[in-house]
């Protein structure tokens, strides 16, 4: 049966177009609600099976992303956009900036909306206001007090495969970067780094703008050591430019001088002269498998496995 996303790419036009067609024609033109029609009973999709009942028009997932700089965060609600609009629901948008207060604060102001769901990347272990929404999923990662739902990237498994990789170079000094362990991903992160017995730093920030910048500062410590490590494993996106601005800013080449592996891997990953090995984060395979454990019953904890790319810097 043709999606959404299909009738949209063969018509040319955008999937939420197709969704307003298909749930709300009064709010699309004639002869485009006339084409998406035609289309989707062409392709076998019958447009009165994807109507949703009145009570459902004017009601809102809500979604709380923890920091749009990061493209990994974005990547998880891009999928959970099109999931939405795939199924004509509206999304209630909030970021926190990793910010205790501000996700509270959102929190209170989702309280206030007939939500059908919630999909939220806390920011703390512990969630500190009561939510009357029941249909609640976490994303990357959990609050632990609760028995919510959760959509899990396996953290210590991308750890793993980035270290087993620098020892398989010969790299024996290995450091690793890391956010605050207060946050539930940097936490699992750094304990499973600490298990392979690398040389961990954790630098006292979660918001993208301040890691980068201490990551300069950690990263340009450790080159001025006599004994600095001959391999980097950076814990996020925001770290790894950290990281390669020091280097660059001191001439270090990869990996003849430091090898560098990134856990998450932007684009930007694939642009330096040395393209950096990293850990891919399915982000957009995250996004999508929380919106189908809001819909439907299974396991309360999926975990999302990391794959390597290996690239120059190593």
């Amino acid at each position: 049966m043709a999606t959404n996303t299909q009738i949209a790419r063969e018509l040319g036009i955008s999937v939420s177009t197709v969704s307003r067609a298909l749930t709300r024609p009064e709010m699309v033109a004639a002869d485009t609600r006339d084409r998406v029609l035609a289309k989707a009973r062409a392709l076998g999709l019958k447009p009165e099976a994807k109507r949703k009942s009145d009570s459902n028009e004017d009601r809102c997932l809500g979604v709380i992303v923890a920091d749009l700089n990061n493209p990994f965060s974005a990547g998880v609600l891009n999928a959970i956009s099109e999931r939405a609009h795939e199924d004509g629901i509206r999304i209630l948008l909030g970021v926190s900036n990793e910010s205790a207060v501000l996700e509270r604060q959102l929190l209170n102001d989702f309280n206030q909306c007939d939500l059908l769901g919630l999909i939220a990347m806390p920011v703390g272990a512990q969630l500190t206001i009561n939510l009357n929404c029941r249909n609640v999923v976490t994303v990357d990662r959990p609050w632990e007090d609760k028995d919510y739902k959760c959509a899990l990237l396996n953290n210590a498994q991308a750890v793993a495969i980035a270290c087993e990789h620098l020892k398989a170079r010969g790299h024996e000094r290995i450091a690793f970067l890391s956010g605050k362990s207060s946050l539930y991903t940097f936490r699992v992160r750094l304990e499973a780094a600490k298990s392979y017995g690398l040389e961990c730093f954790e630098l006292d920030a979660l918001e993208y703008s301040e890691l980068y910048n201490q990551a300069i500062m950690r990263a340009d410590i450790l080159l001025k050591r006599s004994d600095r490590p001959s391999a980097i494993i950076t814990a996020n996106n925001a770290i790894t430019s950290g990281v390669v601005y020091a280097l660059t800013q001191r001439n270090v080449q990869m990996p003849q001088d430091m090898a560098l592996v990134s856990i998450g891997d932007p684009d930007w990953c694939r642009f330096f002269p040395a393209p950096i090995t990293a850990v891919k984060l399915p982000d957009m395979e995250l996004g999508y498998c929380a919106y189908d454990m809001l819909k439907k019953n299974g396991p309360r904890i999926q975990l999302i496995e990391p794959s390597l790319e290996i690239r120059s810097s190593s």
